[in-house]
């Protein structure tokens, strides 16, 4: 095997992690820093001059087409974003091991979006998993290890059905040798929609799909939010929806009732997602659901089997890693100097940390979807190809892509509403005395953020003209489609110079027309005293007891919609079966020994 850029990209991560074993912590930093760094450089090189692939004993492991390139790219960016914000902050008591799985798990990951072969997947996508698990391990909380072991279950549980999809495909495409992707399968018998359901099962637990999403919310809550913003937030982001994207495009020729039910999977994913953030009152559990949320925006267009809303698609799924980065990273910042993350406890901090504030105010407009922001842009473009595919369909299923499109516009509107209460709860509103003499939060986290929020802006400001252009359409023309038409007109520059015009006519009223006059607060002649500050954790408070929401809020409460917790129950209840049938008395298991010959004897003859 010859080494070239395809092999770098997955030693050199792997050596830094092997020397990091031994070397002091600032030793460490630095040999990340400057690894991470030569792997942008080879990436950016692909650009150039790509390479075909890398072949081992005649078979082709590793190869880079135009989709793996752009994963690629954002995988190496985000890494060294996140590594600069990590260069100070990080725990001291888990610094070790962090900056050992920290290139450890990027190899993994190039690994596998590289891999175009059966086993190499299987190995690299398996390792990802496990490094998911152990940097959940580094986190402090008293639930870490329970939650450890529900992302490990459904992650690498979800691993089985990878395997077993594979494997059909292998019995579906014997001559193949085990090579992945541009078969178009057509979903035709038993064993083509197991194998399709099975790696689609895979793609929707590794990216926090519904109903394999539960892991997400928890994860974000008990792991070091670093490793939050790092993975779930972003890698297993990128590397769920790449298999997302391969299963619908490449791997199976899709009928029009798998892409219609793949769209409604995506907007059962939005709404249900951003119903349950709305009511948290831990800001990591808050931002936990709203990435599972954005996943149903990428699953909504990318299964759609509109070209319009696959561009969209796959812009939104670097748009959320972008945005969703800088808003845990924000939180993060907050967090380090606060020591807490339960928006309750927060307040009033825009004037002590106002970069974090003001990156962090971008993030939550580019999530919920507002102009002249990424998230707006890449929003608009599925919007724009649900319409697109309505146009050619018969009137029972354009009823059912209207419903599909409302909803997803219903959750935009949503996301807005919960982000107005994050940041009024963290950074607006009556600030607690015991945070009056918090301090900024240091470069290293701001220049992160603040890289993040302006990758927000440039990506709204010049979308056709950069990600798209650049970066997205070379994919669809790969796949060997043409853009179609888009059905409305969007002028980024002339969204800013309205919005622009509105906002400064509303600050020379606020400003000159008014004087305000600010007071001390009084509750009943007497100085309001700290708990009687408004939270914004009250904003939604009765949406949480509307009916019949108060049901379904319930529910989920006790864990009725989780599948960990549905499959837990299950898995006693059999064994509690299995355990009164096997009480120790011989004949009984004489009985059990003579029937199961005898099935097996009819299953054989």
């Amino acid at each position: 095997m010859a080494i070239n850029q395809l092999s770098l990209l997955v030693l050199v991560p792997l050596i830094i992690a092997v020397l990091n074993l031994f070397l002091p912590v600032i030793l460490r930093k630095i040999l990340a820093a400057l690894g991470l760094v030569w792997l942008l450089i080879l990436n950016y090189q692909l650009f150039i001059n790509p390479v075909a692939e890398i072949v081992i004993q005649g078979v082709a492991v590793l190869a880079v087409d135009k989709l793996a390139l752009v994963i690629l790219t954002f995988i190496q960016i985000l890494a060294v974003i996140i590594l600069v914000f990590s260069l100070k902050g990080v725990s001291p008591k888990i610094q070790k091991p962090y900056y050992v799985l920290y290139p450890l798990t990027l190899a993994f990951c190039n690994g596998a979006v590289l891999s175009v072969q059966a086993l190499s997947l299987l190995i690299f996508w398996g390792l990802s998993g496990i490094a998911l698990y152990l940097f959940n391990l580094l986190g402090d909380e008293k639930t870490t290890p329970e939650t450890a072991k529900k992302t490990f279950i459904i992650v690498g549980g979800s691993d089985v059905f990878l395997i077993l999809g594979l494997v059909l495909i292998w019995f579906l495409m014997p001559h193949n040798g085990g090579a992945l992707w541009n078969l178009k399968i057509g979903l035709s018998g038993e064993l083509a929609y197991t194998a399709f359901f099975s790696l689609l099962i895979a793609a929707f637990a590794k990216g926090g799909g519904f109903p394999l999403h539960s892991w997400v919310p928890d994860y974000s809550k008990d792991a070091p939010v670093e490793a939050v913003a790092f993975l779930p937030a972003s890698l297993d982001k990128l590397l769920g929806i790449y298999l997302f994207v391969r299963i619908v495009w490449s791997l199976f020729a899709l009928n029009f009732g798998i892409h219609l039910f793949l769209m409604t999977i995506g907007a059962l994913t939005i709404i249900f997602a951003v119903m349950m953030a709305m009511i948290q009152h831990n800001g990591r559990k808050l931002l936990g659901f709203h990435a599972v949320s954005q996943v149903g925006y990428m699953i909504l267009g990318i299964g759609s089997g509109s070209i319009i809303a696959l561009i969209g698609g796959l812009f939104h799924l670097i748009n959320n890693t972008i945005y969703k980065s800088n808003l845990f990273l924000a939180l993060g910042s907050v967090e380090k100097k606060t020591g807490t993350n339960e928006l309750e406890e927060l307040g009033g901090l825009g004037g002590k940390m106002p970069l974090t504030f003001g990156f962090a105010l971008v993030g939550a407009l580019a999530i919920s979807g507002i102009p002249p922001f990424n998230g707006f842009f890449s929003k608009w473009m599925i919007y724009q190809g649900i319409l697109d595919l309505a146009k050619g369909v018969a009137p029972g299923y354009q009823v059912w892509l209207l419903v599909c499109l409302i909803l997803a516009v219903f959750g935009s509107a949503l996301t807005l509403a919960s982000f107005m209460k994050f940041i009024h709860a963290i950074f607006l509103g009556r600030r607690p005395a015991k945070w009056d003499n918090i301090s900024r939060a240091p470069l290293n986290q701001w220049l992160a953020t603040g890289i993040l929020a302006a990758l927000c802006v440039i990506f709204g400001l010049w979308a056709i003209h950069l990600p798209i252009t650049k970066l997205i359409l070379p994919v669809i023309g790969e796949f060997g489609f043409s853009v179609p038409q888009m059905l409305g007109y969007y002028n980024p520059i002339l969204v800013v110079l309205l919005f622009g015009t509105t906002l400064i006519l509303g600050l020379i009223i606020y400003w000159g027309v008014r004087k305000v006059r600010l007071d001390a607060i009084y509750l009943g002649g007497m100085d309001a005293l700290e708990h009687f500050r408004v939270l914004g954790t009250e904003f939604y408070k009765e949406i949480r007891d509307m009916k019949p929401l108060k049901a379904i809020y319930n529910g989920a409460e006790k864990k009725y919609f989780d599948i960990y917790d549905i499959s837990g129950r299950c898995s006693f209840a059999i064994t509690r079966l299995f355990r009164a049938i096997h009480n120790g008395q011989l004949h009984l298991y004489n009985l059990w020994i003579v029937l199961g010959m005898l099935i097996l004897l009819w299953v054989v003859l």
